[in-house]
């Protein structure tokens, strides 16, 4: 099978869930190219950009609202995985991003990630997160 530009950076943060000493099983959930089961308990919405340098934009369609909805229902505990060219993985929990896109909107929503210095600035379609997002965030976060 041919490799795609979406495995490689898809590549780089699974990568780092699999190394990680809580690791034990990555699952394909559905259909859906970036849905992951991370073990037994976590699900995983995996997007990318091969963007060089911040900032970095994510569209959020409609379809990945949905499942980011029926994820959070079934008591999964659901995370957005971002990866920012190759210099960064950023992790947002469902506090995060609920707090900055609205997925109960019925149409597409956006997430932009800045480095401005040290650590990443988040905004979304509904405002900025309060605060800012460590890179050593992932893949230790999945974990916690």
């Amino acid at each position: 099978m041919k490799t795609q530009k979406k495995d490689m950076y898809h590549g780089a943060a699974l990568t780092q869930l699999v190394e990680h000493e809580s690791f034990k099983a990555l699952n394909k959930v559905d259909s859906k190219y970036g849905h992951y089961l991370v073990n037994t308990d976590r699900r995983l919405i995996v997007k990318w950009t091969e963007k060089d340098s911040s900032p970095w934009q994510f569209t959020f369609q409609l379809d990945d609202l949905v499942t980011l909805r029926a994820d959070i229902s079934s008591k999964f505990k659901t995370f957005i995985v971002l990866v920012c060219g190759q210099l960064t993985v950023c992790l947002l929990e469902q506090t995060d991003y609920t707090a900055i896109i609205d997925l109960n909107e019925d149409k597409q929503q956006w997430i932009k990630v800045e480095i401005p210095k040290a650590s990443m600035r988040i905004r979304g379609s509904k405002g900025a997160l309060k605060h800012a997002i460590k890179h050593n965030a992932f893949p230790e976060g999945v974990f916690n």
